[in-house]
């Protein structure tokens, strides 16, 4: 299955409040809130965060979120990159219902090896494993420089095997974090010396692969290999200069389900003043920049 496939088959109603954690260019169509600790630094991601809800800055390990104050968390491609995943998932049970999580396979740890994720998620059942990633860069760039619209096409229809996911109640989550390094794990998975070997190709033995590419798909191939660059590039800073005047308000509804981050409880229930948000206990005050509140203190 593709991962919009994947997706449309989670239990998430319209009604349900969904958070997502650092959304980035594809979000959650259902996200009502996005939280990201960098709204405005695309170092780590692939392009500007698409703005389908509101976003506000806060880090992942404290949300400004009362007990159990979403229905769904939804992380996609971030928990990889955390400093410490063990106190997200401490408070991703404490705010949410269910919980939603992907990142990458081992399978594309290896293509890529980014720089910039910290660790190797491998899941046991409902059981996180981290691994601090050591795996070097065997590929080099090699990935990164070529990755175009076929490879991207050809990602998305091997999503279950170049991803891990996970959909369930949050209470029900486990994790450990490993002794060992990534590499280690990878090279005691790996079959050496004799026991290596030779996988037979269907597309080598029938002429084609293992999966039938959609007609949508194939014609955004030829689309993609037609088009002059300069093309696709145009239409590229098109939808960017729209994103960025598309920034969603922050509506009453979910200002009423934030929390003071001094308070952490529900005597730190909000009130907007103009580009403010003041807490009613304490006065801790949350300024806006550009539109997204800043909780990340």
């Amino acid at each position: 299955m593709g991962r919009a496939e994947v997706l449309s088959k989670l239990p998430v109603a319209p009604s349900d409040f969904v958070v997502e954690i650092g959304a980035g260019p594809v979000p959650f169509p259902r996200t009502r809130l996005i939280v990201d600790k960098y709204p405005f630094d695309n170092l780590e991601r692939h392009g500007d965060i698409v703005n389908v809800a509101p976003v506000i800055q806060a880090d992942a390990t404290k949300l400004p979120l009362a007990d159990h104050g979403c229905d769904v968390l939804f992380v996609s491609h971030v928990i990889e990159h955390m400093p410490r995943p063990d106190l997200f998932l401490e408070e991703a049970k404490r705010c949410a219902r269910h919980v939603y999580l992907e990142f990458p396979s081992l399978r594309r740890e290896l293509m890529y090896s980014w720089s910039f994720h910290r660790w190797l998620v491998t899941l046991e059942g409902r059981r996180l494993v981290f691994y601090r990633h050591d795996i070097p860069q065997v590929f080099g760039d090699f990935f990164h420089a070529n990755y175009d619209f076929p490879l991207d096409l050809w990602s998305e229809h091997r999503f279950e095997e170049l991803n891990t996911h996970l959909y369930c109640p949050s209470d029900e989550l486990e994790y450990e974090i490993s002794p060992k390094g990534a590499l280690e794990y990878v090279l005691e998975r790996s079959a050496s010396g004799e026991a290596r070997v030779n996988f037979a190709s269907r597309y080598g033995e029938r002429g084609t692969g293992n999966v039938a590419y959609p007609l949508a798909a194939r014609l955004k191939t030829a689309a993609w290999s037609l088009l002059p660059g300069s093309v696709l590039e145009a239409r590229n800073r098109r939808r960017q200069r729209s994103n960025r005047r598309s920034q969603q308000p922050l509506s009453d509804e979910i200002v009423e389900r934030l929390r003071c981050q001094s308070c952490r409880n529900d005597r730190g229930r909000l009130q907007r003043n103009a580009e403010v948000l003041a807490c009613v206990a304490c006065d801790a005050r949350y300024l806006a920049r550009e539109g997204v509140f800043d909780f990340d203190v």
